[in-house]
């Protein structure tokens, strides 16, 4: 409803862009691909904006007009449109935005205008580090996936919820028995269940 506030005729899908294919499955991938821009072209979209930093790069290399939720909701989010909000923060910056100033800086606004208590650990930004989850690398390689999550979660606060705009990397957190919260819920109420049906219930058939 806060995105229709700029873009009156948007609707949501949560069809996969393909990014694990891509890092999997090549071939497959392509076929992948194929069907998602069918799909799009089919709907008639002229225009995507995504919530997931790994779908934001996936879906720009097809040559699509993508852009991020995050500077839409910080110019057009009200205090009204927020639920009540308790605990502290620190806050991770996915890998996939570290060269994307204006989702950093949106999301900065965002919690700010949140007023919630947050903070950010030593390597943020363009610095910020990976999770372990990058390009599936949970799959290909888990001993140093491993190393990573380890290496990030070591940076943040014991007393803290890890917040982001990636579940990647809260999933890739969580595994580490952090208390995680994606920023969608920090704005507008945690999630009642996690898992792929919530995805396939909202995804173009």
């Amino acid at each position: 409803n806060v995105l229709k506030r700029h873009e009156p005729e948007m609707e949501m899908a949560c069809a996969c862009c393909g990014n694990p294919s891509a890092c999997l499955l090549p071939k497959k991938a392509l076929i992948r691909q194929e069907k998602l821009l069918k799909l799009l072209a089919a709907r008639g979209v002229r225009r995507i904006y995504t919530a997931c930093p790994n779908c934001t790069l996936q879906l720009k290399d097809l040559g699509l007009e993508v852009l991020p939720i995050w500077p839409v909701l910080a110019e057009y989010i009200t205090k009204e449109d927020m639920t009540a909000v308790t605990g502290s923060y620190v806050w991770h910056d996915p890998c996939p935005t570290r060269k994307d100033t204006l989702q950093q800086e949106a999301v900065r606004r965002i919690l700010d205008l949140r007023g919630c208590d947050w903070t950010e650990p030593q390597c943020s930004g363009d610095k910020t580090l990976c999770c372990g989850n990058r390009k599936m690398l949970h799959c290909t390689d888990p001993e140093k996936s491993s190393g990573l999550r380890k290496m990030r979660v070591a940076q943040f606060p014991e007393d803290r919820i890890v917040a982001s705009s990636c579940e990647g990397c809260l999933s890739a957190f969580r595994g580490e028995n952090r208390q995680t919260e994606h920023l969608l819920e920090m704005l507008f109420g945690k999630s009642k269940s996690r898992g792929w049906f919530n995805r396939f219930k909202n995804t173009w058939k």
